[in-house]
């Protein structure tokens, strides 16, 4: 238990720093009034804000809650997807220097990484194949909230989200895209967990 709570709070940790790191840059660049409105418009900081939240709760010895199985299943699905996504979609696109690399390297890299080596530690065996709907929470809220606020202001964080560049068949096959890869991960998740149980109880 100690060791899962070392490796909550280095995720946690590097969570927080690279948000706030980001949350700084964004705000010299913008201004306090479009930085802050920016930087919640992204799913990278919502998904590490989450995600940095469960790490936070497990470190502090919470079982329930944030720090429970499906709570790190959503946490686990939207970090690892940011990951996957920003390296097939987005890496090739720009080259951050500075802080910015910095926070760009601790947001998309470390995060998913020290977050899904915190999923390995913890507990398994309670996730069941229906919970997998719970994972989609997340991206279908962000799809909606990303779509509703580009519509009003005219912003959208993502190419591939933007209506005024694309088809609208285009942007559904990114949504269905986006989906796809969520329940993949999300799956995969589920099925390890069984895996990790069924491991543990042959060697009990």
């Amino acid at each position: 238990m100690r060791g899962t709570k070392t490796v909550a709070a280095v995720a946690a940790i590097a969570g927080w720093f690279g948000l706030a790191v980001q949350l700084v840059l964004i705000v010299r660049n913008l201004g306090p009034a479009l930085g802050p409105w920016r930087y919640v418009g992204y799913f990278t900081i919502l998904a590490n804000i989450g995600s940095a939240s469960i790490a936070t709760a497990i470190a502090l010895g919470g079982q329930s809650g944030l720090a429970g199985a499906r709570a790190r299943l959503m946490g686990l699905t939207s970090i690892v997807t940011v990951g996957i996504v920003y390296s097939l979609l987005l890496r090739s696109v720009w080259s951050p220097q500075g802080w910015q690399k910095v926070a760009d390297v601790t947001l998309h890299d470390v995060t998913p990484i020290l977050y899904l080596l915190l999923w390995v530690v913890t507990p398994h065996g309670q996730l069941k194949w229906r919970d997998l709907k719970w994972a989609l929470i997340p991206p279908a809220l962000y799809l909606a909230y990303a779509l509703a606020r580009g519509a009003i202001d005219g912003w959208y964080a993502y190419w591939f989200l933007d209506p005024s560049t694309q088809s609208l068949g285009s942007l559904m096959l990114a949504i269905v895209g986006v989906l796809t890869v969520f329940t993949v991960v999300a799956a995969m998740a589920i099925a390890l967990d069984r895996r990790f149980s069924a491991n543990r109880q042959s060697r009990a």
